[in-house]
């Protein structure tokens, strides 16, 4: 039976155990290839890594974040379809396959997810990228109890990167993740970038992974939630008309429900340190922003 169209590619910062698991299971779907991008590893991870049978090893000399090293993996990629899979992250039996179906079977998508659970399966990590009222980006259905098997594919405004399937011509075609975004809200921005010139994607419940969560985040939090909340803004400014989108010109646009979870893992002190650095990290990337907002119609509401 021949391989399924689909290169996989992990971007890796010492995974460990739970690369190991990640990359057992890609091996069990029989995809053409898999592609690990090493984002400057220990010397004993990159030697296990490279010494792993039928595995392509994109060495780095440094950590460049998610979105460079994802870019490298999908231009270096040769099958027509790319899935990005996390270095946490394990699929399920079937899982890329089942993705692909739909993807076959419906042109006018650009990109689809399975249903992601937590790393114990106890509940939904995400099935797709959604949005508050806030103007946040959140994983639908997140913390909700798992649905039984099965259930026809439904469209979702985006995809995670924790484990999506994309055209890989169309990844391509829109310019990839934003590099400057290193990591957080760069799949949020593409699919945004990607519904404005047209696709559209999908969620497949019958597709299950299993996610650790934030596994390489959780190293540096503060870090993590400072990009959060300047890639957050970011997003917005570059995808959707001002005039329709209040959050575009709040004082404060990293406050709200965002802020709770961020001052349960950072406290108070520092996750309003993180919250209010938010527009002056933004300011080097305005003219980059303001071009991407302008090589398309912008959006002029929260996609549902």
């Amino acid at each position: 039976m021949p391989p399924l169209p689909v290169s996989a590619v992990v971007v890796n910062l010492d995974g460990g155990d739970l690369l190991a698991r990640a990359l057992d299971a890609l091996e069990g779907e029989a995809v053409d290839e898999i592609v690990v991008v090493d984002n400057g590893s220990g010397a004993g991870e990159v030697s296990r890594l490279a010494s792993r049978p039928g595995l392509r090893l994109l060495s780095l000399p440094e950590n460049l974040g998610f979105a460079a090293p994802a870019n490298l993996g999908a231009r270096e990629a040769r099958a027509p379809f790319v899935a990005f899979v996390n270095n946490d992250c394990v699929v399920g039996p079937g899982y890329l396959a089942a993705c692909l179906a739909v993807l076959e079977d419906h042109p006018g998508l650009a990109a689809a997810q399975g249903l992601v659970l937590t790393g114990d399966g106890a509940a939904v990590d995400g099935r797709g990228i959604g949005w508050n009222a806030r103007a946040e980006a959140i994983q639908l259905g997140r913390g909700e109890f798992p649905p039984g098997p099965g259930g026809e594919p439904l469209e979702v405004p985006g995809v995670s990167a924790t484990a999506a399937l994309f055209r890989r011509d169309l990844f391509l075609s829109a310019g990839g993740f934003a590099e400057s975004f290193f990591a957080w809200y760069e799949d949020v921005d593409l699919a945004l970038r990607l519904r404005r010139a047209g696709a559209r994607f999908a969620s497949v419940p019958e597709a299950r992974a299993f996610h650790a969560g934030t596994a390489t985040g959780r190293r540096d939090p503060e870090k993590r939630w400072r990009r959060l909340f300047t890639n957050r803004l970011r997003t917005l400014r570059r995808n959707f008309d001002p005039a329709a989108l209040p959050a575009l010109h709040s004082c404060r646009p990293a406050a709200g429900a965002t802020l709770g979870p961020a001052a349960a893992e950072l406290g108070w002190p520092r996750a309003l340190r993180a919250a209010f650095a938010t527009r002056a990290a933004a300011r080097p990337f305005e003219e980059e922003d303001r071009a991407v907002f302008l090589s398309l119609p912008p959006l002029t509401e929260l996609p549902s």
